[in-house]
Parts: C-alpha cells; sequence; structure tokens
C-alpha cells in the first residue's frame, strides 16, 4: 500500500488553479484488484479557496483525471 498527499497546479485562463489531494494506491492480490483512490480535499484559484465552487461548477470527472495521473507519476 503507497498513500501520500500532495497538491497538483495548473494554469487555467491566467489562473492557477491548486488541488490539494490525498492518494492511495493497494497493488492487486490473488484475491483482490488494485485499489486507485484519488480524494480532492480543497481546491484554490489564485491563493482563494473554492472547493464548494470547484465541486458544484468545474468538470470534476476531467480534472480528477488529471489529478489522478500526476498523483501516480509520483510513485
Amino acid at each position: 500500500m503507497k498513500t501520500h498527499t500532495g497538491t497538483y497546479s495548473e494554469e487555467i485562463n491566467n489562473n492557477i488553479l491548486e488541488i490539494d489531494y490525498d492518494f492511495y494506491y493497494a497493488p492487486s492480490t490473488y484475491e483482490q484488484p488494485d485499489e486507485t483512490i484519488v480524494t480532492i480535499t480543497k481546491v484554490l484559484a489564485n491563493g482563494e479557496n473554492i472547493t464548494d465552487f470547484y465541486f458544484e461548477f468545474f468538470d470534476t470527472d476531467k480534472m480528477h483525471d488529471r489529478v489522478l495521473d500526476y498523483a501516480m507519476g509520483l510513485n
């Protein structure tokens, strides 16, 4: 099992988006497939907390995939 926390950053339309996340990975076993979980804990835009706005209005699936790819690359 591997876990870590981190921050994914991306510039979108001249705004800096910072996404804090928790990452969890458990490799597969004979009985269970591997498990990968990324939980977004906080979102900042130019230093302002927009976490609630992010979950209501962003395409969170697309951004979640970007954060997951980033987090998996740190392993």
